[in-house]
């Protein structure tokens, strides 16, 4: 039996379990260069395209993972976005991050696919990840 209240738990305080920066989430990103190659906009949609990843109306390609999670590729030359692009140099591959433990597994679906393409395009992954080995 407790009598002094200072011994008691307070559940009155807000708190997050599992809490990951909420607020601060960073963006997750590789990089696939061309190495001084181009390519066209409709080569990209389907070079794409067996893997699922689409053109979405933001001018960006994206890809659904599951029904609250996607990743998305965009242009690697400034603005980001694809409007008719006749030569694209290389694509940003990126999500924003959520949780950790999810973001690792988001993270392994993506390189996956960026190193299928890559078998394809034989550019240069570049990766700005913090999930790279050391």
């Amino acid at each position: 039996k407790r009598a002094n209240h200072q011994n008691q738990l307070n559940i009155n305080e807000k708190f997050v379990i599992n809490e990951n920066k909420i607020g601060k989430n960073k963006v997750i990103t590789m990089r696939l260069s061309l190495e001084g190659k181009t390519i066209t906009l409709v080569d990209a949609i389907k070079l794409f395209q067996p893997k699922s990843i689409r053109l979405n109306n933001k001018g960006i390609f994206e890809k659904k993972i599951t029904d609250s999670f996607s990743y998305f590729i965009a242009n690697l030359t400034e603005p980001g976005y694809f409007k008719d692009d006749q030569r694209i140099l290389g694509f940003t591959f990126f999500f924003v991050s959520s949780y950790e433990i999810d973001d690792k597994r988001h993270y392994e679906n993506m390189k996956k696919d960026i190193y299928e393409i890559h078998s394809i395009i034989n550019g240069k992954i570049i990766d700005d990840s913090s999930f790279k080995k050391k």
